[in-house]
């Protein structure tokens, strides 16, 4: 095999092993549609929720899905595809004409870095989008288009205060909202009451106001129609507290969440976990599919696809539950969440090394 025909090569196995891996990912998403449609049929009909609304739900929810499953889809693509090059003997040929099982690893790297980007577009610039609005149009319908929170309400600290909203609307009205301000002994000062309050500009209107003044000897009661005030709630802070899945938001709102909560000396270590798993998600993806390099080459050198798949379904369960053992104890033991996030990566990383090293 001549060295001028290797990028066509390449190009080749990045074909194979990222069609694949497309075709997986749709797989999974179909499957995992079909379970949520059983889960959701027992909530339609509730308020406005209708089986339309239940499906533009899902559809609007699927590239957060896709990006959850990205890993899976990942390593389960990667070994159907090299298999296949394996039962029609490709591979063979590929290592008899001297091509190491590194280069065929690098070639296999590359069809990942392009599956990394199209990952990265979808959880940073899609999915987030997509999914603020599936829960958006999702609660509004359930409440029957009352409110998109729940009936507890929403509690934001926003430097000495504390801010309770009973419901937010669709449009981004917010209505009953009690601020309690402190001093700076953490002396409660001020309570105010608001119907609601509507964003304008970069200030908010109060509107039916009844504010309650402690003062050292006397307690002064206000009345007022309206009010504009400057700062009541950063509107960026709103949109991420009501999010329960912080993994469903974008790094840049992850970032500023987390220097939010810095300011105020609140715990942030779920956003700052959520935050290093997008970080190293590529990486993972990367791992996941250079994965199938060693077991192809290895143990699963004359297995079947069926029992391909079930080896790519075991190791991806494996270190999603490593993964989702390691986050709760780093929160609980205050271990740094970056290390949570790397200890499988780097497992499983030295594990895939050692067998490919052995398969060379």
């Amino acid at each position: 095999m001549k060295i001028s025909s290797l990028p066509i090569l390449d190009k080749y196995i990045a074909k194979q092993v990222i069609l694949t891996i497309l075709v997986v990912a749709v797989a999974l998403l179909g499957l995992d549609i079909f379970f949520n449609v059983v889960n959701e049929l027992k909530v339609v009909g509730r308020g406005q929720y209708t089986l339309k609304t239940l499906f533009i739900y899902l559809l609007l929810s699927s590239p957060t899905r896709i990006y959850v499953m990205f890993p899976w889809a990942a390593l389960i693509g990667s070994l159907i595809s090299l298999g296949s090059l394996a039962n029609h003997s490709e591979l063979v040929v590929m290592r008899a004409s001297s091509l190491s099982v590194l280069r065929i690893t690098w070639a296999v790297i590359k069809a990942a870095l392009i599956l990394t980007v199209f990952a990265v577009f979808l959880g940073e610039v899609l999915a987030p989008a997509s999914e603020r609005l599936a829960q958006q149009k999702r609660t509004f319908a359930l409440s029957g288009g009352q409110t998109i929170e729940t009936a507890y309400g929403l509690w934001v600290r926003q430097g000495q205060d504390f801010i309770h909203i009973q419901s937010v609307r669709a449009n981004g009205e917010l209505y009953g909202i009690t601020r309690y301000q402190f001093d700076e002994t953490r002396k409660l000062s001020n309570v105010t009451f608001a119907n609601k309050a509507i964003r304008q500009g970069k200030s908010w209107r109060l509107e039916g106001i009844q504010a309650t003044r402690f003062e050292p000897n006397k307690t002064v009661v206000v009345k007022q129609n309206e009010q504009l005030v400057s700062e009541l709630l950063d509107p960026r802070i709103l949109e991420t507290a009501a999010v329960k899945h912080p993994e469903w938001l974008s790094l840049k709102a992850l970032f500023h969440t987390i220097k939010h909560y810095a300011k105020n000396e609140l715990n942030a270590q779920n956003y700052e976990l959520a935050f290093y798993k997008k970080i190293f998600q590529p990486l993972v993806i990367i791992l996941m599919v250079v994965l199938g390099v060693p077991f192809v080459f290895g143990p699963l050198r004359t297995a079947n696809t069926g029992y391909r798949v079930l080896v790519g379904i075991f190791v991806a369960f494996l270190f999603h539950t490593l993964n989702g053992m390691l986050a709760p104890l780093a929160l609980v033991y205050q271990v740094p969440p970056y290390i949570a996030v790397l200890l499988p990566i780097i497992l499983f990383g030295s594990a895939g090394f050692w067998m490919l090293k052995k398969a060379g």
